[in-house]
């Protein structure tokens, strides 16, 4: 059995930018430069809000970088800005963002929150840690964060530790696949295959992942239930075309049932 674990991306805190009631369009048109500053804010809070919904990030960062530049010591906008620049990929801005959020307000969850996945995305793993136990002391009852400072905690090979977080994000919230991935993850390394589907079962049933179904029809390839491990092979690469796991495992399968065949005539 391969070694290599599958990568569990973290699930950033979303946070919102404030409702409004009017419906504003996404637009990145400069705004009156001789309205009053909170105005001015106000409209560009809007059309930042306006461009999100529309799933344009990027469109969205400009505006709310020059809301930064009229508010200068605004943290929610750092904040929204940091997770639309994690979101498009711009890990280290999305950081910087984050880590102002920390410096302005030390007790802002979020900001400790956010930046501890994003760390854990990037494969910082101790950084990770360390800002989602602070978050955790922030906020003992989110169970996300155990989720994510477990993945952490796996990544660095401590093992108990992680296995320990997993189980209190799903002692808080049952719901929590990323939770069940990474104790199913656990269990196939360990050769626990019937522990490993049922974790993994547990958590694609909430939100299955190319991932998650190949890594289940590894434990029933061990298993010898091949026709399972096919079907799961085939709905991971439904997900992810190129997922070389799944590929080969169709591959090694087909070609197990090829040779059977060819026995039995």
């Amino acid at each position: 059995m391969r070694n290599r674990f599958f990568l569990l991306l973290p699930l950033l805190l979303s946070t919102s930018l404030p409702a409004l009631a009017a419906e504003p369009q996404c637009d990145v048109t400069s705004v009156d430069s001789s309205l009053p500053d909170s105005v001015r804010a106000e409209q560009l809070t809007k059309r930042a809000f306006a461009c999100l919904k529309v799933n344009k990030p990027v469109q969205s960062i400009a505006l709310l970088s020059e809301l930064i530049g009229i508010e200068p010591e605004n943290a929610q906008a750092y904040l929204n800005r940091g997770n639309l620049f994690v979101r498009v990929g711009q890990i280290d801005a999305g950081l910087a963002d984050y880590s102002y959020v920390i410096e302005r307000e030390p007790s802002h969850f979020e900001g400790w929150y956010n930046r501890g996945s994003a760390r854990l995305a990037a494969g910082q793993y101790d950084g990770a840690i360390s800002d989602l136990t602070q978050a955790i002391k922030l906020k003992p009852e989110f169970a996300r964060a155990y989720c994510n400072r477990g993945l952490g905690l796996l990544r660095k090979s401590e093992r108990d530790k992680a296995f320990a977080d997993f189980d209190k994000g799903l002692a808080l919230q049952v719901d929590m696949p990323l939770c069940y991935y990474g104790r199913g993850e656990l269990a196939l390394s360990d050769g626990k295959y019937r522990n490993a589907i049922d974790d993994l079962t547990r958590g694609i049933n909430f939100k299955p992942t190319a991932e998650a179904l190949a890594h289940r029809a590894t434990a029933y390839e061990q298993l010898g239930e091949n026709d399972k491990a096919l079907r799961d092979y085939r709905n991971a690469l439904a997900l992810r075309p190129e997922l070389k796991e799944a590929q080969a495992g169709i591959t090694r399968l087909s070609q197990n049932n090829n040779k059977i065949q060819e026995l039995g005539q």
